[in-house]
């Protein structure tokens, strides 16, 4: 949905619990103009909906959000003044088939979004 116009995936690592991704906010998308023209924000639920698309792209499967026990938006996140931001993934498995995910968007010492919760 978002991926591809709104943001790239620049690289990306798997290493069993702990998935990685590295991204790239396209500052001109059209959300931008209206969240806000003069001082472009990203989006909560843009940020949400990547960690779902960031999720499939790199386990390579189609997973749904199923329990979002806390997200927590901890900075303003301005494409322009930070165009890339680091996304570290913990997937543990839970029960009945469901993954545990923890994850954390920063870049550099600024922490921006932090998720605890269940996908499917």
């Amino acid at each position: 949905m978002l991926l591809g116009s709104f943001y790239t995936i620049v690289e990306s690592a798997n290493e069993g619990e702990k998935l990685s991704a590295k991204v790239q906010f396209n500052p001109g998308h059209p959300i931008f103009t209206g969240h806000f023209p003069t001082l472009p924000v990203v989006p909560g639920v843009c940020q949400t909906q990547m960690l779902n698309e960031v999720l499939n792209y790199i386990l390579g499967r189609e997973l749904f959000m199923k329990r979002a026990a806390q997200i927590k938006f901890l900075a303003l996140l301005n494409p322009v003044k930070t165009p890339q931001i680091q996304i570290d993934i913990k997937v543990t498995p839970g029960e009945t088939g469901k993954l545990v995910v923890n994850a954390n968007y920063y870049w550099q010492d600024v922490a921006f979004f932090r998720f605890k919760g269940e996908f499917e």
